[in-house]
């Protein structure tokens, strides 16, 4: 039985709010790396300040794999919201861990091993996150499946404009030394507080209970299955690779580049802001495939990526600041793919395994094609000498992604849905 109309704005908060503190607490993260890895290691380490960032943003990596195993086996025998809730919970921890820990010179070893525990944490809860709170939305949306879903994009980008906004209030309000010292602190009480408001919601709507009953759990080690998150995978890679090629851009413009902080951030903002008033054509497209189930737009906006990064290179080579654009030139033009992706990728699966399969599928494409990107790409660099690899690494996504949708889409054609 879907959701009951009077409930239907409290359903989609309460699934999106999840999103919105994971796409907050990761560009918070980003924004101020360089001040939590000095806060929180030792001076004088034989690695550089982006090394230590990378290394301890990159700790999601190790978690969020076994989370998406146990959280999305939970989500398959226990419920949607039952594991919404285990999620939240997790993530609001490891913020207030983030929040809380006195630095390295204060409390000594303890302060990494605090760090590197928030960071386990909040791994292990994303990996459940997307797959339980997507599954509850199109489950509890017959029909208006994509459309439903496109609500988890949304609510990421508003995260990441509510946190670029903060980044930017706190290097106007605050002097340089005290916005290196602490301003992560009172960015991450942010993510605190929506993470206290979300359980607040979960709790709520699991009181109504007035969602779709869970489907009985399937086998999952099978082939057809497998396959299946395989491609998930691969059809995630587009985004995973733009979103964190973008997210370590206001690094490179301050450092590389020497842009004034401010304009960075001023910038970010201006491309989640543009993103946010599209809304109404993201909502067009997935209504179009809840319609007609046409994955024509989602191809043609692989092909779009394939191009662009050529073309985004050559225009950076002569204007450093175009760096600046370019994650809003992305998004805009694989709004098309990324518009009914999230319904698409869900409908995939049947209800008895889709926890399962969205969350091991959803969590490996993040892992191996946006988490290891910076990593990836600076290697890449050092070894060829060539500055154009993050664009030709795009590129090379789209490609991937675009084989990956249109085998799934033979499958999506034969039923394999139930």
């Amino acid at each position: 039985m879907a959701a009951c109309a009077p409930d239907r704005r409290l359903l989609t908060c309460a699934c999106v709010i999840g999103s919105v503190i994971e796409y907050y607490d990761f560009v918070i993260y980003a924004y101020f790396s360089g001040s939590i890895a000095q806060t929180f290691f030792p001076a004088g380490l034989a690695f550089s300040p982006l090394a230590l960032v990378l290394a301890t943003f990159g700790l999601t990596m190790i978690g969020r794999p076994l989370g998406a195993v146990v959280l999305g086996t939970y989500a398959d025998r226990r419920g949607r919201l039952p594991t919404m809730i285990l999620c939240i919970r997790l993530m609001t921890l490891g913020s207030l861990l983030l929040a809380l820990t006195p630095g390295y010179d204060t409390i000594g070893v303890l302060a990494p091993a605090a760090i590197i525990g928030a960071r386990l944490l909040h791994g292990f809860s994303l990996g459940g996150e997307f797959s339980s709170a997507t599954s509850c939305l199109i489950e509890n949306s017959p029909h208006h499946e994509a459309r439903a879903a496109s609500w988890q994009p949304i609510g990421q980008i508003l995260a990441s404009f509510l946190a670029a906004a903060m980044a930017l209030a706190l290097s106007v309000v605050l002097p340089p030394p005290a916005f290196d010292g602490y301003g992560f602190r009172i960015a991450t009480l942010g993510g605190v507080c929506a993470g206290i408001g979300g359980l607040v919601l979960r709790r709520r709507l699991f009181s109504l209970r007035s969602l779709a009953p869970p489907a009985m759990a399937l086998p999952f080690v099978e082939p057809g299955t497998l396959i299946r998150t395989m491609l998930v995978a691969g059809m995630i890679s587009l985004g995973s690779g733009i979103t964190y090629l973008g997210i370590y851009m206001p690094y490179y413009a301050r450092h590389h580049f020497h842009i004034a902080t401010h304009t960075v951030y001023l910038a970010s903002l201006v491309t989640y802001a543009v993103q946010l008033l599209l809304t109404p054509v993201r909502w067009k497209l997935a209504a179009y495939f809840d319609r007609t189930h046409d994955i024509r737009p989602l191809a043609l906006g692989c092909v779009i990526m394939m191009i662009l990064p050529w073309l985004a290179f050559a225009v950076l080579h002569r204007h450093s600041y175009a760096l600046l654009a370019m994650p809003l030139v992305f998004n805009m033009a694989a709004l098309m793919y990324f518009a009914a992706l999230d319904g698409f990728i869900s409908l995939l699966f049947p209800r008895g395994n889709r926890g399962r399969g969205l969350a091991i599928g959803y969590s490996s494409g993040v892992v191996v094609f946006g988490s290891l990107a910076p990593l990836v790409n600076a290697a890449l660099i050092a070894h060829t000498g060539l500055e154009s690899i993050p664009m030709l690494y795009v590129a090379g996504l789209a490609m991937l992604a675009l084989a990956s949708l249109l085998l799934s889409a033979r499958l999506f054609r034969r039923g394999a849905t139930a």
